[in-house]
C-alpha cells in the first residue's frame, strides 16, 4: 500500500493531463459590479439632462419670456457642446487618464448644474448648459475608456457595453418622466436634481474606479485646433439653421452663421487631413462597420431622438397636458424601453447586432406612424399609448446593439474615439433635427404640423432599418472584441 502511494506520488507532472483553461463568463465580481454602477450613474445623468428640460421648456419659457426659437437653445447649447467635447475628450482621457477626466468632467457638469438652477437671465442658463454640455462631452467617452480598462476583452466586456447602451436609452426616456415631476414643484429642479448625485458619483468613484494603466503608452498629443474648428462650425450651423426659422433666410443673423459653418468646417477637414495627430484615427473612417452604424445613428436621432420633443409640446400644446402630466404620460414608453433593452441582452448573441437593429428601428417606426395616425385623438390612453408602447420597445432594442455594433471591428486603442463618434454623431444630429423641427411646426403649430413631423420620424426610423440591413454584415454572434 505505501508502495503504491509513493508510486502515484512520484508520478511526473506531465503525466497528469492538463485541464483546459476555463473561459471568462460574463459575471462581474462585486467590485466590477460597483465600479460600472458609478460609471453608470454619470452616464445617466448625462443622457437624462438631454431631454429632463423637454418637459420643463413651456415653463422656463414663461418665467423668462422666451419665444419657441430661443427655447430650443436650452436644448440645443447642451446637446451642440456636447458633441463638439466628446471626441476631445476621449483624447484628454488618454493623455491624462480617464478616471481623472471622469471625475473632473463630472465636477463641473455638477457645478454647471447649480449655476443653471440658480440663475434667472436667459444667457447665463444657455452659458450654463453649454458648460454642462462640455462636462458631459468629456464624461462619456472616458466611461467607455474606464470600462475597456476595468473589464477583459470577451462576454464581461460585451455586458459590460450593453449595461452601458441601456443605462443610456433609458437615461434619455426617463429623462422625460423625472422631468414632469420635478417641473410640477419648480422648474429649477430639473437642473438642481443633479448636484447630490454628481457629489455621490464623485465620492464613490474615488474609491472604486482604477487608476492610470502602468503598462499605458505615451499619450495621445491633443488636437485643441481641431477641437475648437469642429465645435465652432457644428455651433455655427445650427444658429444658422434656428434663425432661418425665425426670420428668413435674407437676415444676416442667418445667413452669416452659415457662411462661418462652411469656413470653420472646411478649415477642420485641412486640419484633419494633415494633422500628424488628428482628432479622429485615419483608420476609423475606413472601418465599415463604424461608418455604418453613424448613419444608422443619425437615422435612429431623427426618428427616436427627436420624438420627446414631438410628444412633449404635443401633450401640453395641443392636449393641455401640465407639465406634470406630460411627464407621466412617458412612463409606458421609459417601461417598454427597459423591456426592449432585455430583449437585446437576451437574444442579440444568438441572432446578432443586424437583426436587432433591423427589428428594433422597424418597431420604433410603426410606433411613431401610430402617433402620427392618432394625433386627431382625443383620448391619450387611445390615441397616444399604442405608438409610444411600440417606439419604446423598438427604442430598448435598437440603442445597446447600435453601440455593440459600432464598436465590434475598432482595436482597443481606438475603442473610445470610435464610441465618441457615433455620440457625437447622435447630438450632432438631434441639434439639427430640433432646428428643422422648429421650421416645420412654425410659430403656431397646429395638429397637422405635428402630423407631418411624427411622419418625418417614422421616415427617418425605415429609413435606418433600411441601411442596418443592406449595410451590416451578417452575424450570428454578438461581436467580441
Amino acid at each position: 500500500m505505501t508502495q503504491k502511494t509513493e508510486e502515484t506520488t512520484a508520478r511526473p507532472p506531465e503525466a497528469v493531463p492538463a485541464s483546459p483553461p476555463k473561459a471568462e463568463g460574463a459575471k462581474m465580481t462585486p467590485k466590477e459590479a460597483w465600479a460600472l454602477a458609478v460609471l453608470g450613474c454619470g452616464l445617466f445623468l448625462a443622457t437624462m439632462d438631454f431631454s429632463i428640460v423637454y418637459v420643463a421648456l413651456p415653463s422656463i419659457g414663461s418665467a423668462l419670456s422666451l419665444t419657441e426659437s430661443s427655447l430650443q437653445w436650452v436644448v440645443s447649447g447642451y446637446a451642440i457642446f456636447f458633441a463638439g467635447f466628446l471626441l476631445t475628450g476621449g483624447r484628454v482621457g488618454d493623455r491624462f487618464g480617464a478616471r481623472r477626466v471622469f471625475l473632473g468632467a463630472t465636477a463641473l457638469f455638477g457645478l454647471s448644474s447649480l449655476a443653471a438652477a440658480m440663475t434667472d437671465d436667459f444667457t447665463t442658463l444657455i452659458i450654463a448648459r453649454a458648460l454642462q454640455g462640455v462636462g458631459a462631452g468629456l464624461l462619456d467617452p472616458s466611461t467607455l475608456g474606464l470600462i475597456q480598462q476595468i473589464f477583459p476583452a470577451g462576454p464581461k466586456r460585451n455586458r459590460a457595453m450593453t449595461i452601458w447602451g441601456a443605462v443610456g436609452a433609458i437615461g434619455l426616456v426617463g429623462g422625460v418622466a423625472l422631468g414632469g415631476l420635478l417641473t410640477a414643484v419648480a422648474w429649477q429642479w430639473v437642473f438642481l436634481v443633479n448636484v447630490p448625485f454628481a457629489a455621490l458619483v464623485i465620492g464613490l468613484g474615488f474609491f472604486l474606479l482604477p487608476g492610470r494603466r502602468t503598462d499605458a503608452g505615451a499619450p495621445t498629443p491633443l488636437n485643441a485646433l481641431s477641437a475648437v474648428l469642429g465645435t465652432g462650425s457644428i455651433l455655427l450651423l445650427v444658429l444658422g439653421l434656428t434663425r432661418l426659422g425665425d426670420v428668413g433666410l435674407a437676415d444676416v443673423t442667418t445667413w452669416a452663421p452659415l457662411i462661418g459653418f462652411a469656413v470653420l468646417a472646411a478649415g477642420w477637414v485641412i486640419r484633419e487631413r494633415t494633422s500628424v495627430s488628428p482628432l479622429i484615427a485615419r483608420q476609423l473612417w475606413r472601418t465599415r462597420s463604424l461608418m455604418v452604424a453613424c448613419l444608422i445613428d443619425a437615422c435612429y436621432v431623427l426618428s427616436i431622438g427627436v420624438q420627446f420633443f414631438l410628444v412633449t409640446l404635443f401633450l401640453q400644446n395641443e392636449h393641455g397636458f401640465s407639465p406634470l402630466a406630460a411627464g407621466l404620460a412617458f412612463l409606458p414608453l421609459t417601461v417598454t424601453v427597459i423591456v426592449g433593452n432585455a430583449v437585446t441582452d437576451k437574444l442579440i448573441a444568438r441572432l446578432g447586432a443586424r437583426t436587432m437593429l433591423v427589428t428594433g428601428l422597424l418597431t420604433a417606426a410603426a410606433g411613431l406612424a401610430l402617433l402620427a395616425a392618432s394625433v386627431h385623438v382625443e383620448s391619450y390612453a387611445l390615441g397616444m399609448v399604442p405608438g409610444l408602447l411600440l417606439s419604446g420597445v423598438g427604442n430598448g432594442i435598437a440603442f445597446p446593439a447600435l453601440f455593440i455594433s459600432a464598436t465590434s471591428d475598432i482595436p482597443g486603442e481606438n475603442q473610445g474615439v470610435g464610441a465618441a463618434m457615433l455620440t457625437t454623431t447622435q447630438y450632432v444630429f438631434t441639434s439639427l433635427g430640433l432646428a428643422v423641427l422648429v421650421l416645420v411646426l412654425g410659430s403656431d403649430p397646429g395638429v397637422g404640423n405635428y402630423m407631418t413631423t411624427f411622419i418625418f420620424s417614422a421616415v427617418a426610423a425605415a429609413l435606418g432599418a433600411l441601411v442596418a440591413a443592406l449595410g451590416m454584415r451578417r452575424t450570428s454572434t454578438a461581436p467580441t472584441p
